[in-house]
């Protein structure tokens, strides 16, 4: 799906990987999206494994959602749950070619928000304090241009916004 968005209520940019945390943060961004009249931007990067061709080849041509790709799949999945909240035109979507925390960096210049979604490990238990961000978060926290939320599954109920030096504060989830 792609559109045009409105720039009445500024736009929040939020990155899909087809987790349940980055479910979490599609949740979190469209509640706040629909408080401040915003529209929601979906990014999907797909930065294919550059281990599997030779590296004089070129880079393959973008990506598109429809492509069957895991990508693909995950932004598709990803524009259905939006949009069954979400106002039309104010949604739009981009399955981008290149590395997540790159990607996810440059759509946030112009953007209101970055809404990224972030899990504890696997097999480690949810407590009161945040998951730790992995590479992408902390790339995104250092690079974005504008302030980052992380949101995290159902599982934990908490979000954390993050301003431009960092400080973390957390809050349930639902309490945009």
């Amino acid at each position: 799906m792609t559109g045009s968005t409105d720039p009445g209520g500024g736009t929040i940019v939020v990155g899909v990987d087809g987790t349940a945390a980055s479910a979490a943060a599609i949740c979190w961004a469209v509640q706040e999206a629909r408080l401040r009249r915003a529209s929601v931007h979906l990014v999907c990067a797909d930065d294919p494994d550059r281990r599997s061709r030779a590296p004089y080849s070129a880079r393959p041509v973008t990506p598109r959602p429809d492509d069957g790709s895991a990508a693909g799949t995950a932004l598709l999945a990803a524009e259905q749950q939006a949009s069954q909240a979400m106002p039309p035109g104010r949604l739009s979507s981009e399955l981008a070619n290149g590395p997540p925390a790159q990607v996810l960096i440059d759509r946030s210049a112009g953007a209101d928000l970055l809404v990224l979604g972030c899990a504890y490990p696997a097999g480690q238990p949810a407590s009161p304090a945040p998951p730790t961000m992995g590479p992408v978060a902390r790339a995104c926290l250092q690079g974005a241009a504008c302030p980052v939320v992380f949101a995290a599954p159902a599982s934990t109920n908490l979000v954390s916004t993050a301003n431009a030096h960092g400080h973390l504060t957390t809050m349930p989830l639902g309490h945009p």
